[in-house]
């Protein structure tokens, strides 16, 4: 395994990668189904022809930058692990905010609650809310069929079926039953402006799908009308919970400020310090009808 390590890393190094090894180990310890650190453990062990063809190939599709998750098919997410495909973006911990944001305003509520996520993906954030808050019902959006696709079989791996529903749609266009009803909306829209499109590494740019990340000129197409929408399907003091891009939060602090319809506006910084997700209660005071 030494000897499959060292060349992996020189590959990768070679190709550009960032943090080479932490790659080269995750591909290999996927490629021979054991723990990362059983290769230091036993550095003895050599690949059978199976395992270095298929090891060897891992690598040279990490080497074209095609992201590591793409090739193993699966990541993880708050201790879970999801499935994903070119179909979805790669889950990343700074949208495990969004869950902790919703968590922590759901745990002063002890009875049913009804919550919308938007923009889906893999599932990843509406799983994970239903994982972690038992009574609890997700309706799930997506404007991307196959995407529902994935983020269905991540919901049945990790036995929260049954208190998500999946809606193929754009946005709030398929919910009209849900108008009033919601306690939080969450959501990861597309937020990439056209200036940071190609600023964005080769494993995004090359290999995420757009759909998911292309927000307009300035980044801000969904956000606005999330903002502007979001409202009547919010019960009284129902909260708007969405992942934001860098430089973008005093722009949506000003949209929603400007709506009127949104007051206690926060926002939370990820660890890299960059402002990355609004948290905002909504100012409407009587239930719809």
């Amino acid at each position: 395994m030494h000897e499959a390590l060292a060349w992996a890393v020189r590959k990768l190094q070679d190709s550009g990668v960032s943090d080479a090894r932490t790659e080269a180990e995750y591909l290999l310890s996927f490629a021979l189904k054991i723990k990362r650190h059983d290769i230091y453990l036993h550095p003895e062990r050599r690949l059978t022809g199976a395992e270095s063809s298929e090891f060897s190939d891992f690598i040279r599709r990490r080497t074209l930058r095609e992201p590591a998750q793409y090739i193993t098919g699966e990541t993880e997410f708050r201790g879970l692990v999801f499935k994903v495909s070119p179909d979805v973006l790669i889950p990343r911990p700074e949208t495990e905010l969004l869950v902790d944001e919703a968590l922590d305003f759901l745990k002063d509520f002890t009875g049913e609650a009804t919550v919308i996520d938007l923009c889906t993906g893999s599932g990843c954030v509406a799983v994970s809310i239903a994982k972690e808050r038992y009574n609890t019902s997700v309706y799930a959006v997506d404007i991307s069929k196959e995407a529902l696709k994935v983020a269905s079989r991540n919901a049945l791996a990790n036995g929260v079926s049954s208190r998500i529903t999946f809606i193929n749609g754009n946005l709030f266009d398929p919910l009209p039953l849900l108008k009033g009803k919601a306690l939080i909306i969450v959501s990861n829209p597309p937020y990439v402006s056209k200036e940071d499109i190609e600023k964005l590494d080769p494993e995004i740019k090359d290999f995420e799908p757009m759909i998911a990340l292309w927000g307009g000129l300035d980044g801000l197409d969904f956000i606005k009308r999330i903002i502007s929408d979001s409202t009547e399907y919010l019960r009284p003091e129902g909260r708007l919970i969405m992942e934001i891009g860098w430089g973008q939060a005093d722009k949506v602090t000003e949209i929603m400020m400007r709506n009127g319809c949104y007051r206690d506006i926060r926002i939370r910084k990820d660890l890299s310090g960059i402002e990355r997700v609004v948290n905002a209660k909504c100012a409407r005071e009587k239930q719809l009808k």
